[in-house]
């Protein structure tokens, strides 16, 4: 069997777009290309994979149990790949990471930052992302390195706990509640309730805590985003609810953070998330050998 790098690629691209035209336009190659590339690997394999129409290319069952082993190779052949081009001595070389908007904010910009001072060659690729966005992304190889709250073991990825977070109640400086310091989680049920939506961490994890209280806090405002939650908060639309490191970029513009005493022994964890089986690029990992200067739970 001599199974092609690029017939691989082609064939988790027919299998994600569901069509040779998608497919090949993505790929740069001809739509007659991708159907022999993809004809060529299933004569190799024994067997079809995909169910094809006029229209549409539907993956069989074959396919489905091949796309992760296919996709497991591209990824590590694309982090080879990357690892070749740099020099051991860290004066080229590039890092990506996925995480959402403000934990590149509020928790990795200034590592990254620091870390670019001391090797100038080494670049950074920031991928912006939801929680599921940035597992989607490890591990499918497209970046080094995600951080994100995991609540379960996730299949090919390895997740180590990298900051625990209190929560905390957020509200605008004119609310009734803005200059107390610490309130019980049931005084902020009369007010109106920004949340995110369960494709964040934060929301799951404040799930998670509410399903083992009696507490119902109805969405008033559901929002895709934690900027977007922290922005209506600031116009004074309501409270929300979120970690150590959200609390303290409120802060920074102008809102007010509240312990929530019945709720302090609950924690969110923000995980370190890369693929189990991947050796990664040379610059990533002399990035994550510095990391637990930043955040010592890494040790």
């Amino acid at each position: 069997m001599n199974i092609s790098f690029r017939q691989l690629q082609v064939f988790l691209a027919v299998y994600e777009a569901g069509s040779f035209t998608v497919a090949a336009n993505g790929l740069h190659i001809s739509q007659s290309a991708a159907s022999k590339m993809v004809a060529e690997l299933e004569n190799q394999l024994g067997m079809t994979l995909f169910e094809r129409t006029t229209r549409t290319v539907v993956p069989n069952d074959a396919a489905r149990e091949f796309f992760e082993f296919a996709q497991d190779v591209t990824a590590t052949m694309a982090t080879a790949k990357r690892s070749i081009t740099e020099l051991i001595t860290l004066e080229r070389g590039k890092v990506s990471v996925a995480a959402s908007p403000l934990m590149h904010y509020g928790l990795l910009a200034g590592p990254i930052a620091s870390y670019r001072q001391r090797y100038p060659g080494i670049d950074f690729e920031i991928h912006e992302c939801s929680t599921d966005e940035t597992l989607d992304r490890v591990r499918s190889g497209v970046v080094d390195i995600g951080f994100c709250a995991t609540d379960s073991e996730i299949s090919g990825l390895e997740a180590t706990v990298a900051i625990e977070d209190a929560m905390y109640a957020i509200v605008d400086d004119a609310h009734p509640l803005a200059r107390r310091r610490s309130i019980r989680a049931a005084e902020l049920l009369p007010y109106n309730y920004i949340s995110l939506r369960d494709s964040y961490s934060i929301r799951r994890t404040l799930d998670q805590i509410f399903a083992r209280t009696p507490l119902r806090f109805e969405n008033h405002i559901e929002v895709g985003s934690l900027t977007a939650a922290l922005g209506f908060a600031r116009q004074g639309a309501g409270f929300l609810i979120v970690p150590g490191y959200a609390a303290d970029i409120a802060q920074q513009w102008g809102m007010r953070r509240i312990a929530i005493s019945d709720l302090a022994s609950f924690r969110h964890r923000i995980s370190l998330i890369r693929r189990r089986t991947t050796r990664l690029s040379v610059a990533a990992r002399h990035w994550l050998a510095v990391l637990p200067q930043s955040f010592p739970l890494l040790k």
